[in-house]
């Protein structure tokens, strides 16, 4: 399946939940009513790195989580937050390689936690509380046949038609 960055990664964080009973789990490009217990995972390109064209993407995703304040207490949500956060945290494998390990057509060369925000929406009565991350990725090789040019011609001339 051919899909973007953005999307294969979300949907390999969304593969990390699974395990966590009860949880519904929405992407970005999901639509539509939102059932308590949920998390939201989205990814936005931020820019290119090492320049133009390079294909190495820089990427931010935040996770949120939420659930409604008149079900659970706040003990409850932020033991709950505390087990989506392992899903993600240690040392081995790492988060990067967790990732990589559901994803076929994206390679991730780097990722990791870069914060937490916690919040309370009082307009839904729902806690939520979430965490940003930082991943560096590219397309895969294969999907998009990088991996077949002949970088030995003087002239380099099969680079022009992948820019």
């Amino acid at each position: 399946m051919n899909q973007t960055p953005q999307f294969n990664v979300e949907d390999a964080i969304g593969d990390l939940l699974v395990g966590i009973a009860g949880l519904n789990i929405y992407t970005t490009n999901r639509t539509g009513l939102r059932l308590f217990p949920f998390v939201t995972i989205s990814a936005s390109v931020n820019s290119q790195v090492l320049g133009n064209y390079t294909g190495v993407y820089d990427m931010s995703v935040a996770v949120n989580y939420s659930d409604t304040a008149a079900k659970i207490t706040q003990e409850d949500f932020d033991a709950e937050y505390c087990s989506i956060f392992e899903a993600f945290y240690s040392e081995t494998p790492t988060l990067a390689t967790k990732i990589q390990n559901t994803i076929l057509d994206t390679k991730i060369h780097m990722a990791r936690i870069s914060g937490q925000s916690p919040s309370i929406r009082a307009n839904k009565r729902a806690w939520q509380r979430g965490l940003t991350m930082s991943i560096i990725c590219t397309p895969s090789e294969v999907e998009d046949g990088i991996r077949y040019l002949d970088f030995s011609e003087p002239l380099n001339s099969m680079y022009v038609g992948v820019i």
